[in-house]
């Protein structure tokens, strides 16, 4: 820590030197022109030529130079050691509570445990809105009970705390642990030794045949022989009624009665029905422990995995740390706390009953020069039930990825109510004191309850991450677009690819509103498939404080849902409403800087959400004026110009033609942007599909700048293409007829522009309006 603190101050120390030196180098008049940037990002030329600032020498200013690349190399060298050392020790801190060191004054989530429920808390926190999270975690690692390791003796890759298989049909799940680790696809299998022989476990049809020694060869037969043996109960109340009702009693006593006592210390009779519920039963020959259709291991383990979901600069771990040491340093600076250990544990200081947990004891044992492709166990996990045996199962590692070692590792398990707390104990005592440990849970001001222990509930890997997933999901802001699905909005395709964008990354909390159901058939055609999975808000009533609900300019702003703290926007595509609906309290989101300064709306970097043309190919046609003809196309909106232009076209020495755009297929337009010269928009405002593509084509854009808008960094057109009292129409369209190929070079920026817009780049600046909003 004090490495990377005394790295971070000189670097400080050094960035404000830089920014000086800078200062001076920008500010700097020299001769000729000088470029800067202001506030606004905007490029602002200066002119020396009646400057009474006088300028430097040129010997002072090569120094000044030669400075500020000295400087600036020490500062780029300082930054790759600090931001080593911010990586080696500043992501994970070990500490006990005595030098416990919170590096911020303030969190938007605290989060008690490294396991899996708060890894997922605090990467949401953080990548869905860019917020600052800090992880407790007594023990000495992250990961929790999913932590693995390599052994140093074999060189394999173990779980110190058991096994543990990735299974899942949640899609959400699969899809996002995609992101932080490569998998293999491993289906789990499992052998229980019973008298003197391997049997798959779950029971199938190959164990019932080796354990009473039938020949069961169809599923019917297996289906009346369990049928027979069943002690059948539509209701039952405990584990070993549960039992008896699914595999009935010789299976019952052979396996599940004695495996069950040694792992709970109590008769199935004593448990919930829960506990055996869980144990498959087969009726065909499919010995998968799991029946998920996704089932998988992270390739490099599941530390890896935790530590790439924790790789966010705005998380901050703390291991051998205990929260309730330290809890008194983090008051008032959690703006809400999220606790994953066990409840009861939360409310120790109260005196309540404790609840019961079983813990498990691990046993290694190396098995030396067995062979790097040789196996001591016929299974990766081999139970046994019997009680003739002190422990319940042996897992040999070696099996997982297949791993290539000379030796073997085995880890004998033992339950034991000693130690960490794993399995919650489900029967009625434990059952009610978690009721009562839930209620005053529920009465804790700003913080949220999560994962197994806390819950008081047994999880697998998928439903903790779903678990957490879900509360992340309730205690955000979601996004309501309107009207996305009408085509009457003024920009409809422009509101369905924003609505996208969020919907990409953020899918549970993009909701659409408003009519036009019936047309999302037409959007799958015209290369949206997604479209299909966009879910509805049932009511406006739903947004919250906090919420995003973002419409289209034709709508008129709510006051009534910004007077309850939600953040309404209008996506501004045109219209000159802006007064109204910002006495409403709205804000307001742009399609470029152009369009946003035209109607007065002075919006951040954030605020602007590029639309692109289309999902369909765009047509990239050549900018030369071989095989173009003087043909003027005229947009849809400037139908009214057309009997100007074909006298202006008239009065040419070399006539031109005016075509309207009405009336022509895709196909046909295509065929007209690679043949004609000019596309003639008529005040041109936002990202206006036709002149756009028709300049994608190949073609020229004349319009109008009849807003008197100067921005043009994100829409490109060229000054001289822009009719003003200095260019007239005619001397435009003279020009752009006359020399194409000089116009032409002229919009090489547009051009370079809109082929690289796209869902991706519409991806990135919804994250950055989300971040900027959410942040605020």
């Amino acid at each position: 820590m004090k490495k990377y603190k005394l790295a971070y101050l000189s670097a400080l120390g050094l960035w404000l030197v830089v920014s000086i030196v800078n200062h001076l180098y920008i500010t700097t008049i020299m001769k000729g022109e000088v470029k800067c940037h202001t506030e606004n990002n905007k490029d602002v030329d200066y002119y020396t030529e009646n400057d009474v600032t006088p300028s430097l020498s040129e010997e002072k200013f090569e120094a000044l130079q030669q400075q500020l690349k000295e400087t600036q190399h020490k500062l780029k060298t300082l930054q790759d050691t600090t931001s080593q050392a911010v990586e080696s020790e500043a992501r994970v801190t070990d500490e006990d509570a005595d030098s416990f060191t919170p590096q911020k004054d303030y969190y938007d989530a605290c989060i008690v445990g490294a396991g899996l429920s708060g890894v997922v808390i605090a990467e949401q926190y953080t990548s869905q809105l860019s917020k600052n999270a800090i992880i407790i975690e007594k023990r000495d690692h992250i990961g929790g009970n999913v932590y693995d390791y390599i052994d140093e003796e074999t060189n394999i890759l173990v779980s110190k705390y058991g096994a543990h298989l990735f299974h899942t049909n949640y899609p959400r799940v699969w899809d996002y642990i995609q992101q932080f680790s490569e998998w293999a696809v491993y289906e789990h299998r499992v052998q229980g030794f019973i008298g003197d022989k391997y049997v798959p476990i779950p029971v199938n049809i190959d164990t019932v045949n080796a354990l009473f020694n039938l020949s069961i060869s169809k599923v019917t037969e297996m289906n009346k022989w369990l049928d027979q043996e069943q002690v059948h109960n539509d209701n039952p109340q405990n584990s070993e009624e549960m039992a008896l009702s699914r595999v009935g009693r010789r299976l019952y006593e052979l396996i599940f009665e004695p495996y069950t006592f040694k792992q709970w210390a109590k008769t199935p009779r004593q448990l919930g029905p829960s506990v055996t519920a869980r144990i498959p039963v087969r009726n065909n020959w499919d010995d998968r422990y799991f029946d998920d259709v996704f089932q998988a291991l992270p390739k490099q383990g599941y530390t890896k995995f935790v530590e790439q979901m924790l790789d966010h600069p705005n998380i901050e771990v703390h291991i051998n740390t205990d929260y309730f040491d330290v809890k008194a340093q983090l008051e008032g600076k959690c703006a809400h706390t999220y606790y994953s250990g066990p409840i009861d544990h939360y409310f120790a200081d109260l005196g309540y009953e404790k609840l019961e947990y079983r813990s498990i004891n691990f046993e290694r044992q190396v098995i030396k020069d067995i062979g790097t492709d040789t196996f001591h166990f016929p299974a990766s996990v081999v139970n046994y039930p019997g009680a003739q045996y002190n422990f319940t199962r042996v897992v040999e590692y070696k099996h997982f990825l297949n791993q290539k070692s000379d030796h073997s590792v085995l880890f004998y398990e033992r339950s034991t109510d000693e130690g960490d707390p794993y399995y919650p104990v489900p029967n009625k005592r434990n059952q009610d004191l978690y009721k009562m440990y839930q209620e005053m849970a529920d009465k804790e001001a700003n913080v949220t309850f999560l994962g197994r222990l806390a819950n008081y509930k047994y999880f697998n890997m998928d439903q903790t991450i779903q678990n957490a997933l879900e509360l992340f999901d309730k205690d955000s802001p979601k996004v309501v677009i309107e009207n996305v699905l009408n085509l009457n909005t003024g920009g409809p395709e422009a509101l369905l690819q924003l609505t996208l964008a969020f919907h990409s990354w953020m899918p549970t909390r993009t909701f659409i509103n408003g009519p036009g159901e019936e047309k999302a058939l037409q959007w799958v055609d015209r290369g949206y498939p997604e479209v299909a999975m966009l879910k509805r808000i049932s009511s406006l009533d739903e947004l919250k404080a906090g919420d995003i609900y973002i419409i289209p300019e034709i709508d008129v702003c709510d006051k009534a849902l910004v007077d309850r703290g939600v953040k309404v926007f209008v996506y501004q595509l045109g219209k000159k409403l802006t007064g109204r609906n910002i006495r409403n309290g709205c804000e307001y989101i742009s399609h470029n800087y152009w369009l946003s300064e035209s109607f007065g709306l002075d919006l951040p970097r954030t605020h602007i959400l590029t639309p692109y043309l289309s999902r369909q190919k765009t047509n990239f046609g050549p900018v030369s004026s071989d095989g173009r003809e003087d043909i003027i196309l005229v947009n849809h909106d400037s139908f009214h110009t057309v009997a100007n232009l074909e006298d202006f076209c008239a009065k040419r020495e070399n006539p031109c033609t005016v075509t309207k755009l009405r009336g022509f297929n895709n196909e046909q337009l295509n065929g007209l942007y690679k043949k004609a010269k000019i596309m003639y928009a008529n005040c041109m405002r936002g990202s206006e599909r036709g002149p756009l593509e028709a300049a994608l084509a190949g073609m020229l854009i004349l319009t109008a700048d009849c807003d008197n808008a100067s921005d043009l960094r994100d829409f490109p057109i060229p000054r001289d293409h822009l009719i003003t009292e200095r260019h007239s129409f005619e001397d435009i369209a003279n020009r752009m007829l006359d020399n194409f190929q000089e116009e032409q070079e002229k919009l090489e920026g547009l051009r370079y522009h809109y082929m690289n817009l796209g869902h991706e780049y519409l991806i990135k600046e919804t994250k950055a309006f989300m971040y900027a909003t959410v942040n605020k």
